[in-house]
């Protein structure tokens, strides 16, 4: 029996931590598959299957540095002599932990970086991109994944080795999309409601673009809503706008355990990121057979986006006639969940078998 180890921070609703829980419910149970977090708190720790192992590794936040720092190098340097090469692999997950990135190196034969977003476009700056990852030791992992194509040629030219490394969508739950998609919320459908759903947050996500449009559509008396779930540390600015501009067809709806039932109720599902790793939200709407407004382009081997979602320019010009475009048109495929997620369970098993089947 393979024995892997994949290590992240903990298990709060967030992109990774949900592809995380999707990808451990989807690995057979031949693997022994040991979670090792920081923190064991978070509303999908209900979510894991229950042969997977806990572990925890904990470090101190004291407030007294020079101590916090003897503790957690002695207690680092105990847990890698305690556990050195017990795994065959591990997987370092949430490529920002540092711990994870460093313990991974050492308790498994064989270690691999996962790369969940496109740091290039996130930092826009060179050496801020070399610091980040040349503090993870990128170059000392045995294998690299990206969750997107466009991540992985973006950081190809700062580290060339990585033209090697593997790019594998994560995988969706389906199922329980579905089923609690069904669940009742006290929001009332709209005609031409547009929904986004993740952090709020400006400098990539790009909201302000869309908070635009909604300003027309109001002046102009074109009846469209959007509504906004989740939070983030840019919320008051638009809040502000909204206020400034007397926005009546935004809504606030806040975090949501539940995002599903709200992407049942819209029409469109936007996402006008300026950049993204491999977004999940695409998937899941489409999964809903939902209309998708996205500047993300994620095509990939098995995945032609375009043939699904209504891809489009990052100019707010641009974004608005897609918008009108895609309220009313019914040309788009329909998605396929199951091939999908088959195509990339089967690269990420290959990952978990013997070298010579990678």
């Amino acid at each position: 029996m393979k024995k892997w180890l994949i290590a992240s921070y903990n298990l709060e609703v967030g992109g990774i931590e949900k592809a995380l829980v999707n990808l451990l419910k989807n690995i057979p149970q031949e693997y022994e598959i040991t979670l090792l977090l920081q923190e064991e708190k978070g509303t999908l720790l209900e979510q894991l299957p229950q042969n997977i192992i806990r572990k925890t590794y904990t470090i101190s936040k004291s407030r007294w540095k020079l101590l916090r720092k003897i503790y957690n190098r002695l207690h680092l340097i105990a847990f890698i002599l305690k556990n050195y090469h017990h795994y065959d692999g591990a997987i370092c997950y949430a490529t920002y932990d540092i711990p994870s990135s460093i313990l991974t190196r050492y308790l498994g034969k064989k270690s691999i970086l996962w790369i969940h977003s496109n740091y290039v476009m996130a930092y826009r700056d060179s050496e801020k991109v070399k610091a980040f990852f040349d503090q993870r030791k990128i170059s000392k992992f045995d294998q690299w994944v990206f969750v997107s194509e466009e991540a992985k040629k973006d950081l190809e030219p700062f580290y060339p080795m990585v033209k090697e490394a593997k790019v594998i969508n994560n995988l969706i739950d389906f199922d329980e999309i579905k089923r609690k998609a069904q669940e009742r919320i006290k929001e009332k459908k709209e005609k031409n409601t547009l929904l986004f759903v993740g952090r709020l947050e400006e400098s990539s996500k790009g909201l302000f673009r869309l908070l635009e449009i909604m300003k027309q559509y109001q002046e102009q008396k074109i009846e469209r809503h959007l509504w906004l779930v989740g939070d983030g540390p840019d919320r008051e600015k638009y809040e502000t706008y909204c206020q400034e501009n007397n926005l009546h067809n935004v809504r606030f709806l806040g975090m949501k355990k539940n995002p599903y039932a709200y992407m049942e109720q819209c029409d469109v599902l936007m996402l006008p990121s300026y950049y993204e790793g491999f977004p999940v939200v695409i998937l899941e709407a489409l999964s809903l057979g939902k209309k998708v407004v996205t500047t993300i382009d994620v095509s990939c081997e098995g995945l032609n986006l375009k043939e699904y979602v209504y891809l489009t320019k990052r100019e707010a010009t641009k974004l608005q006639k897609t918008i009108d475009f895609a309220l009313t048109d019914q040309g788009k495929k329909k998605f396929d969940c199951l091939t999908f997620n088959q195509l990339n369970l089967v690269k990420t098993l290959a990952l978990l078998g013997d070298e010579n089947e990678i």
